[in-house]
């Protein structure tokens, strides 16, 4: 008899044991006395809304995937909800008939009920932005696309080891994604990693050989593609590390074993140079006879993976290779108007897209922190207590201000806020004036300036009525300058026709002892046709320009701080038989 009843409490006992592990050894699962199923806890890790399966995570990082049907009820704070409701990271309960949830209860963040114990991997999230704004970042990870909130006064921004504006942060940036509470979507911060990451370029070559094991690939015959057109690389043969994750044959990801069976095939290669090892970061089997426009957007279907561009439709996938401002960014990225350089194959009749490469800079677009630099012309008409009024250049002529890469006319005088912090420089005597003395020079001794020249212009009020550049921060709190350029030399030219023209590029090499820097792949705005024009390298004299990095001025004996691949936009002027350069705004 005691025997036997040894048996039975060691059969209850095992039972209770398997069911513990039913669905994972770490997740929470306990028997309800009134609902007659299976309790599951945890935080949401995927929802496949194709399948209708959710998948949660529980203690020690153990997974549970439950079916959701028609009859299932979702449950958020007491309301009815839909799955769509639910979010990743969300702390839900979960009753279950076998695999098959009946209900679910989504907690809020804060939901005085939910459990206590930390969820697993909430803490950091990794991946590639897709889309961000002031409000959240969406990534493209492992896992899929996730989204998360953005506070503008909690979410602290860091690149290069520094702190940095939220606008630095670009669609195609490899991001860490930190959290402070772990119960929180809310980002705490965002580290972008350094420019190591970004594109150095596009090649093209035939596949002479794959090494599976050095996870490697050797490019014959390569070229590589330069403001518009493929030009030689240099070297017969390029060896570029390889990852299995980002190799396409049209929109279908293939294997490294897969890739190997296409010897001699031409492929597009997008490449970084991380720390001196050039890297495939992602690459396209080239699948038919070459054709290439320049143009804009006029029409894009995402849905249908479809664009026009110079009056063709073309078609683009998940293999299409999309860059933008050096970063390697998703198709989603492509926009109405974006002025592009499109390469596809024609196959079978149709075009389909190998590479998008979107020209232009967003430095002057709309910020996603709500600001907007400008850039004015125009005759210091008034100078206040840290203000300025900013009037017409000619009788014929109002002030002017760069819209869409072009100067165009405002009828209204412009009142700017001038502060303490305003870097005002003389281009003509290539000397920089302290905001206080160009405001209140009535008020300090003039004595002070020991320069003869700028200190008979301060003390005769010299600058009133003649040109200036002014870089102007736009904001829901006013129009705050940034710098200000006085050109009395323009003075001299009669000002009734436009003459300033934008010019973009990357930084090369800067030279800190003669004041210049070295501008590659440079693009000419043409003001007659409104297009960006490919340009040869120039070297830049910054002695008469204003600088400006990720808004902060930068005096000229500083230039030593400015960093290769970062992207810059400049405003030049053609009244001489040399072009000038007056303005340069950096974003790196």
């Amino acid at each position: 008899m005691k025997k036997r009843l040894i048996y039975i409490l060691l059969f209850l006992v095992l039972l209770q044991f398997n069911t513990s592990f039913a669905f994972g050894a770490g997740t929470s699962i306990s028997q309800p006395q009134n609902q007659g199923s299976t309790i599951l806890k945890g935080n949401i890790q995927r929802i496949d809304f194709v399948n209708n399966k959710i998948t949660i995570v529980g203690f020690n990082d153990k997974k549970s995937t439950v079916n959701i049907t028609s009859s299932t009820s979702i449950e958020i704070e007491g309301k009815e909800a839909q799955l769509k409701d639910l979010y990743y990271g969300q702390e839900v309960q979960i009753y279950l008939n076998g695999k098959r949830a009946t209900k679910i209860i989504g907690f809020t963040e804060e939901d005085p009920d939910r459990d206590g114990y930390i969820s697993p991997e909430t803490r950091f999230r990794t991946g590639d932005v897709l889309f961000i704004s002031k409000d959240s970042i969406e990534i493209k990870g492992k896992m899929g696309r996730e989204k998360y909130r953005i506070n503008e006064e909690r979410t602290r921004v860091t690149k290069n080891g520094e702190i940095a504006k939220l606008f630095q942060v670009k669609p195609g940036d490899k991001v860490m994604l930190t959290f402070d509470d772990i119960y929180s979507a809310e980002v705490s911060n965002i580290k972008v990693e350094d420019d190591e990451r970004h594109i150095e370029g596009i090649l093209k070559g035939k596949i002479e050989q794959v090494d599976e094991k050095g996870k490697s690939i050797l490019i014959k015959e390569p070229y590589i593609y330069k403001e518009g057109k493929w030009v030689p690389y240099g070297e017969s043969k390029v060896k570029m590390k390889i990852e299995d994750d980002n190799i396409y044959d049209g929109g279908q990801k293939i294997s490294l074993g897969k890739l190997r069976e296409k010897k001699n095939k031409e492929v597009y290669a997008a490449s970084e140079n991380r720390y001196g090892v050039l890297k495939a970061s992602k690459i396209l089997i080239k699948s038919g006879f070459s054709v290439g426009y320049k143009d804009v957007v006029s029409d894009i279907e995402y849905g249908r993976g479809r664009m026009v561009v110079d009056k063709n439709p073309l078609y683009f996938h998940p293999g299409t290779i999309v860059v933008k401002d050096n970063r390697l960014v998703d198709y989603l990225n492509i926009d109405l108007g974006q002025d592009v350089f499109v390469y596809a194959d024609m196959n079978e009749g149709k075009k389909v897209v190998d590479l998008v490469s979107i020209e232009g800079t967003g430095i002057l677009d709309d910020r996603i922190d709500g600001t907007k630099i400008l850039v004015y012309k125009g005759k210091i008409e008034d100078i206040y207590d840290y203000e300025i009024k900013i009037g017409k250049i000619s009788y014929r002529l109002d002030q002017m201000v760069l819209d869409n890469n072009r100067f165009v006319e405002i009828e209204e005088p412009q009142r700017v806020i001038l502060t303490d912090d305003t870097y005002i420089y003389d281009s003509q005597l290539r000397k920089s004036i302290p905001a206080n003395m160009f405001m209140n020079s009535r008020y300090i001794s003039i004595n002070d300036i020991k320069d003869s020249t700028l200190r008979n212009r301060l003390k005769n009020n010299y600058y009133k009525n003649k040109i200036a550049y002014f870089v102007v921060r736009e904001s829901v709190y006013g129009k705050e300058v940034l710098s200000i350029n006085l050109v009395p030399q323009l003075q001299e030219y009669k000002q009734t026709v436009k003459t300033d023209y934008g010019t973009i590029g990357e930084i090369g090499k800067v030279d800190a002892d003669r004041g210049t820097l070295r501008l590659i792949k440079v693009k000419n705005f043409n003001t007659l046709n409104k297009r960006w024009e490919n340009s040869a390298d120039e070297t830049i004299d910054l002695s008469k320009s204003v600088i400006l990095v990720n808004d902060v001025p930068l005096p000229i004996d500083e230039i030593y701080k400015l960093k290769g691949k970062s992207r810059v936009y400049l405003v030049k002027n053609r009244t001489t038989s040399e072009d000038t350069s007056y303005v340069l705004l950096v974003e790196r």
